[in-house]
């Protein structure tokens, strides 16, 4: 149990954070050198001394953190995260025999599916958005069965973001994730009356900024609605790519980056829903049977040649 003594040099120890703390003050570090810490009287109690300077460093560190400037918006966190992933795994010596490769796979898909439909049902930019964003973890078809009547209500951003966040639940309500994916798009419409006048924005930047809106999602409305090369990367694609050799990424925007350079840019639109219905029509994840599917037959890279 600490003597009065020691609880004297407690209190001392104790004064100086205050000080330390109080507002106004030029910012203080406490004990000011190791040499007052070795002075007689702390030197007569050890104990004291590091309590002192527990209790010095703690402040000291509370009051560096708060003087810290305000986070990044979310937005421009994502931003830099999304570019710093978007570089390509592949050597110049690899692209080679890729590129031939993913020439040959885009000539067989388009064989397949030469002029690929957009699943989602929409008669405007935004009303694209809203459909991509509620297809998050849900079929497209289940988006289709209830876009209907979601939209006769509010087919443009102004009315969308008149409706009660309720409302919109009650109307998706089939869709998996209903009462974010509600509260998402009655945000991201206020947010495009007010900042965009209702019109849906043509670039990344702009569209990522927006509640419920991926790099994914973004990827999707400006190549549909808008015909701008891109090339959107869900996990479906980002699995046949895996099996075709097509990429080295962990990540879909790893695979992103590795598709983009093994294709010219007049190449990209409409590509990713060429993947999508084929991998729905012949390439399932599970109990899959390589040597009778079309591509993985020649295409297919180990483990997933198996």
């Amino acid at each position: 149990m600490p003597t009065l003594r020691s609880k004297s040099y407690l209190a001392q120890a104790g004064k100086l954070v205050s000080e330390i703390s109080a507002p106004k003050q030029p910012l203080q570090t406490g004990i000011n050198s190791e040499a007052e810490l070795s002075s007689p009287d702390f030197a007569r109690f050890p104990g004291s001394k590091k309590r002192a300077r527990a209790a010095t460093s703690s402040a000291s560190a509370s009051i560096s953190a708060a003087s810290k400037l305000p986070d990044k918006p979310v937005a421009v966190k994502k931003l830099k995260a999304r570019k710093a992933l978007l570089r390509t795994l592949w050597s110049a010596e690899e692209l080679v025999p890729l590129k031939a490769k993913a020439e040959q796979l885009y000539n067989q898909l388009n064989q397949l599916y030469p002029n690929p439909p957009c699943p989602l049902d929409y008669t405007t930019p935004f009303q694209l958005l809203v459909a991509v964003i509620l297809s998050a973890q849900t079929t497209d078809k289940k988006v289709n069965q209830v876009t209907p009547a979601l939209f006769q209500q509010a087919p443009d951003a102004h009315d969308m973001a008149d409706m009660e966040v309720s409302k919109v639940q009650e109307l998706i309500r089939q869709v998996g994730l209903a009462p974010t994916k509600a509260r998402n798009v009655c945000s991201m419409s206020k947010m495009l009356v007010e900042d965009h006048n209702g019109v849906v924005p043509q670039t990344f930047q702009d569209l990522e900024k927006l509640p419920g809106v991926g790099h994914k999602t973004a990827s999707v409305v400006i190549c549909t609605a808008f015909g701008t090369p891109t090339f959107p990367v869900d996990t479906h694609i980002h699995r046949l790519a895996q099996r075709w050799g097509l990429t080295k990424g962990k990540t879909v925007e790893q695979t992103e980056a590795d598709l983009k350079v093994l294709l010219p840019e007049s190449k990209w639109n409409n590509y990713h829903l060429r993947f999508i219905y084929f991998g729905r029509e012949h390439c399932p994840a599970q109990r899959h049977d390589v040597t009778k599917c079309p591509i993985c037959s020649w295409a297919a890279v180990p483990p997933y040649d198996q």
